[in-house]
């Protein structure tokens, strides 16, 4: 269904800001529209979504005919970086298999500047899975979390630190996309919900901004259907850990983490709490410890461990409950804070709230949990969430709990 808006009036979560189509900003992407690199063509089918700094699109081999995906990033990124940290992968055989493949880049020149195009294998969204798991029996969820930190390992094995590990940024592998008709795949979805972008004002240059916003699909949705595709239906589902573009090289000067805050490690919240105007620390392999933790608790709970989350004393203090305890190098700001100094922290409340958890999620209708497994989960859990970063297990370590081991359902 198509609606008429002037540009200012777009407001939908569906769909990225009319402001990122500017200079240095977002390229102007269509349906349809050809793209080519030195090797292949693509044709833009259909949109899978947005992110801060790119907008992914789902698309056509123009030889084989295969579905891809194509994340092409605003003209102002630095995609270079994550080119490198894929050609790093590349070169230590083999490649991992629960990490996301680049199969091409290249770059495009238009009317907001030159960006450049990563091509991937297209991967649906783990939220979608996580949402729709129920007629799956959950069957799948203890493998899509050891996929993960299986995942991760590979990356910290050879010496890359993720940065940026959360639900979103962690897809799941569609064997079976390309058994699949294009006609099929899009009279699915039937004609793509667009938003006309109407200016108010004859616009300095008319070609940075699309003819209209899409709203993204979700590929699960078509391949979900058991009539659909009854083998992708049947088969254990495989995660892949994607974007890179926060990724860096383990032990080597990098940059600030930009992780999101409900999966930040304590240590590098603190700093952005404490010391807002400083640059703050970089993702290491112990912080992407603790954003596995939290991304495992999302996939099989499927809500966050820390709700709300935002860089404040109140996450400060939801970390340290379920930890039991305060950092030394927190003691001096803690006292200082009266919401802070005047709350208990313990092992005794750290146990009470994971208490509490296992009750809720015993009593959840229609999730068939036991008490026991969630008890080993919970255990495994809190030996990833411990403030002091030095005694969290590497990812390697967490991959051979024998949570994962388990039979049944979560």
């Amino acid at each position: 269904m198509v609606k008429l808006s002037i540009i200012w009036g777009v407001d939908s979560d569906d769909v990225e800001s009319i402001e990122r189509y500017t200079s240095g900003g977002f390229h102007p992407t269509h349906i349809g529209e050809i793209l080519s690199s030195t090797k292949e063509r693509y044709r833009i089918l259909h949109k899978l979504g947005r992110g801060a700094f790119s907008t992914v699109w789902l698309a056509r081999w123009s030889r084989s005919e295969q579905f891809v995906a194509l994340k092409i990033c605003a003209a102002d990124s630095d995609p270079t970086h994550e080119i490198d940290i894929f050609e790093r992968l590349a070169s230590n055989s083999p490649v991992p298999e629960k990490v996301v493949k680049l199969l091409d880049h290249f770059t495009l020149q238009g009317p907001n500047g030159t960006h450049t195009v990563l091509v991937h294998n297209v991967l649906g969204s783990l939220s979608d899975v996580v949402d729709t798991l129920i007629w799956r029996g959950r069957k799948h969820v203890r493998k899509l979390c050891r996929d993960v930190t299986m995942g991760l390992a590979a990356l910290h094995e050879r010496g890359i630190v993720h940065g940026d590990l959360h639900a979103g940024n962690v897809g799941v592998d569609l064997p079976t996309l390309n058994n699949h008709s294009l006609v099929d795949v899009l009279e699915h979805y039937d004609q793509p919900n667009a938003t006309v972008v109407l200016p108010t004002e004859f616009p300095e240059n008319p070609g940075a901004l699309p003819h209209y916003l899409v709203s993204p699909i979700s590929v699960i949705d078509y391949l979900a259907k058991k009539e659909k595709d009854p083998p992708f239906f049947d088969m254990p589902l495989q995660a892949q850990i994607m974007d890179l573009g926060s990724a860096i090289i383990a032990d080597e000067q990098a940059f600030p983490a930009c992780t999101a805050a409900a999966v930040c490690a304590p240590e590098i919240m603190f700093e952005r709490v404490v010391r807002p105007n400083e640059p703050g620390r970089p993702s290491t392999r112990a912080s992407d410890v603790w954003s596995l933790a939290c991304t495992i608790y999302q996939i099989v709970f499927g809500g966050t461990l820390f709700h709300f989350a935002c860089p404040n004393d109140t996450l400060l203090c939801d970390m340290a409950k379920i930890c039991g305890e305060v950092p030394d190098e927190w003691r001096s700001y803690w006292e200082s804070q009266e919401e802070l100094r005047n709350t208990d922290i313990s092992p005794e409340v750290a146990d009470a709230e994971w208490k509490l958890l296992l009750d809720h999620m015993i009593t959840v209708p229609g999730k068939m949990r036991t008490e026991e497994d969630i008890k080993e989960l919970f255990g495994m859990l809190r030996s990833m969430l411990i403030l002091d970063p030095a005694r969290r297990p590497s990812a390697a370590e967490v991959a051979k709990h024998p949570w994962f081991e388990r039979e049944g359902l979560v």
